[in-house]
């Protein structure tokens, strides 16, 4: 029950800073924040990551969906076990961020970005691209320390 909680909070923590965001930030008027290490920035993206395909948002969509699909199928088969807790809170974060972008891009035809950080610029994030990396990397780590 704890992951499907992790899902449902990612992704309706993500759907009410979108709503925010859509609300009260104009399209690409940047505000920093935290002495402007974060910069907040409305932007639209039509496309997969950055902005990958924007020219054929239909393809994204169906490749979004098959891939969560897959994952989610994965999740259910992985979920009765008693073991595999790491890879199932990494799966968590990835379901719940992906989620959370695919219903933007179903129901508007773009997902909500709004955040990039001063390093990165030019890049902008949700929350939900945040969780996708992190259980991305939890899995990766422990593919690296997987004993054979």
């Amino acid at each position: 029950m704890f992951y499907i909680a992790l899902i449902l909070l990612i992704f309706f923590l993500d759907l009410k800073v979108k709503e925010y965001i859509e609300e009260n930030k104009e399209m690409h008027k940047s505000e920093e924040i935290l002495n402007g290490k974060i910069i907040l920035e409305r932007y639209h993206n039509k496309g997969a990551m950055l902005n990958f395909l924007d020219h054929n948002v239909h393809l994204v969509k169906i490749i979004s969906l098959s891939l969560f699909g897959i994952l989610l199928l994965f999740f259910a088969f992985l979920l009765p076990k008693k073991d595999n807790r790491i890879l199932k809170l990494a799966l968590s974060f990835i379901l719940g961020g992906a989620l959370s972008n695919i219903y933007d891009r179903v129901k508007k035809g773009y997902v909500v970005d709004y955040f990039s950080f001063k390093f990165l610029r030019k890049v902008v994030f949700n929350i939900s691209d945040i969780c996708i990396f992190i259980g991305s990397f939890i899995i990766a780590l422990l593919s690296f320390f997987r004993k054979e």
